[in-house]
């Protein structure tokens, strides 16, 4: 068995590879750069300025709940929170992307 396997090729081989992933995960920890992206408010679509092309575009809201939002500011003229929408179809799921300004 053992003129199958040369034990020092093997242990050269792995103690080259242990070093290749250490210096790879050393040198990668300098280029990774946390993201500190935008406040999640300003990802929000303010639900009384949104037009029906912006509506549609957030999850969950389909073209009916579209319609729906725009009849019930024309209706109220302006929505003031977003518990008005309560009534719609699934209004826990697309209340996280809207906000009222």
């Amino acid at each position: 068995m053992s003129k199958l396997f040369n034990h020092n090729l093997i242990d050269v081989q792995i103690r080259f590879t242990f070093f290749i992933v250490l210096i790879s995960v050393f040198f990668g920890l300098f280029r990774f750069v946390p993201y500190k992206g935008a406040n999640p408010d300003m990802l929000r679509i303010d639900v009384n300025k949104a037009g029906f092309d912006q509506l549609i575009s957030v999850p969950y809201i389909g073209i009916k709940n579209a319609e729906k939002i725009l009849k019930i500011r024309e209706e109220k003229g302006k929505i003031t929170d977003l518990k008005q929408l309560k009534n719609l179809r699934y209004y826990k799921r697309f209340k996280y992307f809207l906000k009222v300004e």
